[in-house]
């Protein structure tokens, strides 16, 4: 997928291998479980996975079932952490160009998703338990296979219902 920098690669191999030891195929496997629609190719990931090692980032054990799965190094782990420190500029120079797309070609929607994007979430322990848990609903909704009209009909009202619930919560709040 072409439009899926290779840099991203990188860094959610680090990510992965961060969690658990993994073999190439296990990697391409998690991959495209997670994200639902995108699998590096071997030519893609095995390249990148041997130029990781040569800078120490990763490297190969083998198992005594004698499969060789790959490992994140100390190396790996600092620089992750040193990429997920940076993620927040990331993330505001990106709420910037959705604000600027959508004042460009005027996207109402858009707008509006950029508006919502730039609230600051500095300051919010909250954020801390609540964002995994949307993560987790993200990723099992665009983890669902191809749905039924009817299907679709349950889960529009299953996520309408979490709206209306997550709205009440403003009443309490506020």
């Amino acid at each position: 997928m072409h439009e899926i920098r290779r840099g991203h690669l990188k860094f959610y191999i680090l990510r992965l291998l961060g969690e658990q030891r993994q073999t190439g195929y296990g990697l391409m496997k998690a991959i495209e479980t997670e994200t639902g629609f995108w699998r590096p190719s071997a030519g893609s990931l095995y390249p990148l996975l041997n130029t990781m090692r040569e800078a120490g980032l990763i490297c190969e054990v083998e198992e005594p079932d004698g499969t060789s799965r790959w490992q994140i190094t100390p190396d790996g782990r600092d620089t992750y952490a040193q990429a997920a420190e940076t993620k927040e500029k990331l993330l505001d120079g990106m709420r910037r160009s959705l604000v600027v797309f959508a004042k460009v070609f005027d996207a109402a929607p858009i707008e509006s998703f950029a508006e919502l994007l730039m609230t600051s979430h500095e300051g919010r322990s909250d954020f801390s338990t609540l964002g995994p848990l949307f993560k987790d609903l993200h990723d099992r909704l665009w983890s669902l296979p191809a749905l039924s009209s009817e299907q679709e009909e349950q889960a529009q009202q299953v996520l309408r219902d979490a709206i209306v619930a997550v709205e009440s919560i403003r009443g309490i709040v506020d």
